[in-house]
């Protein structure tokens, strides 16, 4: 098996990604579909296909993939050869990534200088004051968090807590948390949970020397009704998106965790998969307190390029927008109050990000507009070539980011 395994590299924050002069991450395994260096490049792989047969093929945009007529940027024909492989030359393309489309049934995603893809922040100009106003209301609500303990997920190693506390505008947030017995301090791992995801509590017995705490942002998590939707709850306004008072409730776990006794609050570490890779994002963005972020697949980056390349979720967002008669033009507005590109420049502690590149719901576009703008001197990626959206079922991804958050706790 081949890796790619890159160093760390400084970030530009005023040129983006464009003076990025070296790869920052690694590819396993390596199948030949993501391109590391400068081009002209050949795709060489072995295909689902009957050795011999004659075959289409066409490589697509995939900013394009929801447009009518999709960007077509290479059409030919070519024989698939005795070993089911095929060999295409693709000449010099433009960093990003695109569809490969072999047939009318074989498509596959591939990547070309991840680091390399330009996606500018586009802030508004309030985006600090709002944001400043908003945290500011924040921390005028008393934490004052009430325990309820799980002894079913507790032992003599560790005890299990459900936690909540008020969060902005009167809201119930809070978690799942396992604490060690044993007297000390302890680091703090944060986790952050996927959109809708189902809680789950911690093997008390696992980790004996690290406090963990799964957090519940506002109605999901343990607070979670099976039949709700937050993507495009109070569009109507930036005070009343659904995601203002989400952003804060990830912001209120590192305020909590911060007043646990055996908290060592030097070493807080943030992790999560999809909604919560935006939310580790965010949480390092908005406090400076964590030392090392880990986010997966995270959701919600660049809402505009988003909307081009699949469906879910910003055409949900814009169906309700339609729906309520907000023209086009004025949601995406709003959302650049919450696009996580926009908070990446914030971040400033080293960051390890996984992505799958075929995932069709966090698409790798969306994840490096994320990574290529923040604002960390070391950063890292991880991709799993074959993997979806599902990074956390990948068995080589909690290896890495575990060491890496390891190394930056010691």
């Amino acid at each position: 098996m081949k890796r790619y395994l890159l160093g760390a590299a400084v970030l530009v924050l005023a040129a983006c990604s464009a003076n990025v002069k070296k790869a920052t991450g690694y590819s396993e395994p390596d199948l030949g579909w993501l391109f590391l260096e400068k081009g002209p490049y050949t795709l060489n792989t072995k295909v689902q296909a009957a050795p011999g047969e004659e075959a289409s093929f066409q490589l697509v945009k995939d900013v394009s993939l929801m447009a009518d007529v999709p960007d077509v940027v290479l059409e030919t024909s070519l024989e698939i050869a005795p070993d089911s492989t095929i060999s295409v030359a693709l000449g010099a393309l433009e960093p990003g990534f695109y569809e490969v489309r072999l047939r009318d049934s074989v498509r596959f995603n591939i990547g070309i200088r991840p680091d390399e893809v330009v996606s500018a922040p586009d802030a508004p100009e309030d985006f600090d004051a709002f944001w400043e106003s908003t945290l500011a209301q924040l921390g005028e609500i008393p934490l004052e968090p009430v325990f309820k303990e799980m002894p079913e997920y507790s032992n003599d190693v560790r005890t299990c807590y459900e936690v909540t506390y008020e969060s902005f505008g009167g809201a119930q947030a809070g978690g799942i948390i396992s604490v060690p017995n044993a007297p000390g301090k302890y680091p703090v791992f944060i986790q952050y949970m996927g959109y809708g995801a189902y809680p789950f509590y911690f093997d008390p017995s696992a980790s004996p020397d690290r406090i963990d705490f799964l957090v519940s942002v506002r109605e999901q998590g343990i607070f979670r009704d099976p039949g709700e939707r937050w993507i495009d709850k109070g569009i109507t306004s930036k005070e009343e998106f659904y995601y203002r008072g989400a952003f804060c409730d990830v912001k209120r776990a590192v305020d909590f965790v911060r007043t646990l006794d055996k908290a060592d609050v030097s070493r807080i570490a943030a992790m999560g998969e999809s909604q919560g890779g935006a939310f580790t994002v965010i949480a390092a963005a908005l406090d400076s307190r964590i030392k090392v972020a880990c986010p997966a697949v995270p959701f919600l980056g660049d809402y505009p390029d988003y909307a081009r390349i699949v469906w879910w979720p910003v055409h949900e967002v814009l169906e309700s927008a339609d729906a309520a008669g907000i023209p086009r033009e004025d949601i995406f507005a709003l959302l650049r109050y919450f696009d996580v590109k926009n908070f990446a420049p914030r971040v400033t502690c080293p960051v390890y990000m996984a992505f799958g590149l075929q995932d069709p719901t966090c698409p790798p576009h969306t994840n490096f507009s994320i990574y290529n703008n923040l604002g960390s001197k070391e950063k890292h990626y991880f991709c799993v070539p074959t993997c979806g959206h599902a990074m956390w079922l990948e068995p080589a991804w909690p290896p890495v980011r575990d060491a890496f958050i390891s190394e930056k706790l010691n």
